[in-house]
């Protein structure tokens, strides 16, 4: 019994280690800390036959199922009861995708852009680094956002 109990205990640690995030969203100078990292793979943006990581950046928990519900993240953001940063990532590391989601955007900026950065390593199996901006940016109803994030998340395989 006490074997066991030490192995749910080790495996809870390796997983726990194995997801690790800090940093901030701000938005028109509210801070919003990002507590949770979720990476998984999705058919490439651009190239359909590649796999681009997409790493998800969150202030409160969520389920497999809603890791992947960008519509349900948007309305969840829209009512206050998430913040979020969403980057899809190339295998050369580029970000070619993101959208930010906060209760302050009355539609989540998104899109590609070479202010939004990712810092790292990356390969099939894992993801580490730093997402940021690079400078304050403005989203389409005016709104000024920021952020550096700094993580480590195993990647989920495509669905």
């Amino acid at each position: 019994m006490i074997k066991l109990i030490f192995v749910f205990c080790a495996a809870a640690c390796a997983a726990t280690a194995q997801s690790k995030v800090s940093g901030e969203l701000a938005v028109e100078g509210k801070p919003c800390k990002m507590t949770n990292v979720y990476a998984y793979l999705t058919e490439g943006f651009f190239d359909k036959e590649k796999s681009d990581t997409v790493v998800l950046l969150t202030n409160v928990p969520l389920t497999d199922a809603k890791v992947r519900d960008e519509v349900n993240l948007r309305r969840m953001a829209r009512e206050g009861k998430i913040c979020f940063v969403k980057e899809s990532i190339n295998d050369l590391g580029q970000i070619v995708n993101y959208t930010i989601g906060h209760t302050d955007f009355r539609m989540s900026p998104s899109g590609g852009s070479t202010d939004h950065v990712f810092e790292g390593k990356i390969d099939k199996k894992a993801i580490s680094g730093k997402v940021l901006t690079k400078t304050t940016q403005r989203s389409m109803d005016a709104k000024k956002y920021v952020y550096t994030i700094t993580f480590t998340a195993n990647i989920q395989p495509r669905k």
